[in-house]
């Protein structure tokens, strides 16, 4: 300890107060860059959905513009439609796929995050009790041990 620095419940109250607003701090900074990220998985995972129907209408349309050269025979139309409809289901096969990725990393990152959000909680409703504990300790009246009205 510090020679400087007062001793005793008051003063040990006082630093748990002031540790207790930095940790406040900390975990609301926590809390917004968690919902931040989480806020553009979503928009990401919305703009793969986007493209997933879109690449979804080009081969629906390659395809049938593929069935609609087959009465005709025209054998340079089909092997055009043809390319066509395997480049979309390439395309789409790979879009799926990212996608499903995606959703399944925006899953485990939701849960992630709240995972976090619960244990942040716990550690706030802790440290409420520790200061409660040194406030009453220190002979300071419960209600003032609040150190953020955020907690």
């Amino acid at each position: 300890m510090n020679p400087a620095e007062p001793r005793g419940s008051k003063a040990a109250y006082q630093r748990l107060m002031a540790e207790a607003a930095q940790n406040a701090t900390l975990r609301e900074a926590e809390s917004i860059v968690a919902e931040e990220w989480i806020a553009r998985l979503q928009e990401a995972e919305k703009q793969c959905a986007r493209a997933q129907t879109v690449i979804t209408g080009k081969r629906d349309s390659a395809y049938r513009s593929y069935r609609m050269a087959e009465p005709d025979h025209d054998v340079e139309r089909l092997r055009k439609s043809y390319h066509a409809l395997a480049a979309a289901q390439q395309a789409l096969g790979r879009i799926r796929t990212r996608h499903d990725t995606l959703r399944a990393f925006l899953k485990q990152e939701k849960d992630a995050n709240d995972l976090a959000a619960r244990a942040r909680s716990l550690d706030a409703a802790t440290e409420q009790e520790q200061l409660a504990a040194a406030a009453l300790a220190a002979g300071i009246a419960v209600d003032q041990h609040r150190p953020s009205a955020d907690l």
